[in-house]
């Protein structure tokens, strides 16, 4: 089989499937070192917000949310994942 497909996106031999059990994740082959990466970074700043948590700081401390809400009062735009980008809490780009 050359291809398959899933919903709307056709996998082939240069497509890499990645799944676990939050579910599955379709890669350009010529991408995985990029979304590796990525991958790399998120588990380290997840592994960072749980060893605070486990030491008891809370993960809406960590975020500072009490001061999102202060923001966003302000400004209704202001959306929670910018606000993370801004205090160092995204788990993304």
């Amino acid at each position: 089989m050359e291809a398959a497909t899933v919903g709307d996106w056709t996998v082939g031999r240069e497509d890499l499937v990645l799944a676990d059990d939050d579910g599955v994740i379709l890669v350009p082959a010529a991408s995985a070192a990029d979304v590796f990466t990525l991958a790399e970074t998120i588990r380290a700043t997840e592994g960072s917000q749980a060893n605070l948590m486990r030491g008891g700081v809370s993960l809406r401390s960590q975020v500072r949310f009490a001061d999102y809400l202060v923001e966003r009062r302000k400004t209704p735009s202001l959306s929670f994942r910018d606000h993370l980008r801004g205090v160092g809490g995204a788990i993304e780009v």
